[in-house]
């Protein structure tokens, strides 16, 4: 018996939907990601982050400062606008 079976359609779909709203905003920032930054970038800013273990003060002064760059050429408000326009519905580009 799965999850559908023994759940009122109703209920089922509001379990599912913000499951179906994260899977999407997940799906966005991963398109983000490979938009924004080349793949060199993409690994460099991995290797900063596993150095760092999420505290900035882990790294040199150096590292930090392409850590920043590398950010702040991410655009995340950018990011969080698409992200609410493809949860809310609408593609991110703009065309429907």
């Amino acid at each position: 018996m799965g999850l559908f079976s023994r759940t009122p359609a109703r209920l089922a779909g509001r379990k599912v939907l913000p499951w179906l709203i994260l899977l999407e905003v997940a799906r966005q920032g991963y398109a983000h990601w490979q938009e924004q930054l080349t793949p060199k970038e993409r690994q460099r800013l991995g290797e900063l982050l596993r150095h760092s273990h999420g505290r900035p003060s882990a790294l040199s002064p150096r590292e930090r400062r392409e850590l920043q760059e590398l950010a702040a050429k991410l655009d995340i408000v950018a990011l969080g606008k698409r992200a609410a326009l493809s949860a809310a519905g609408f593609p991110p580009d703009g065309k429907r």
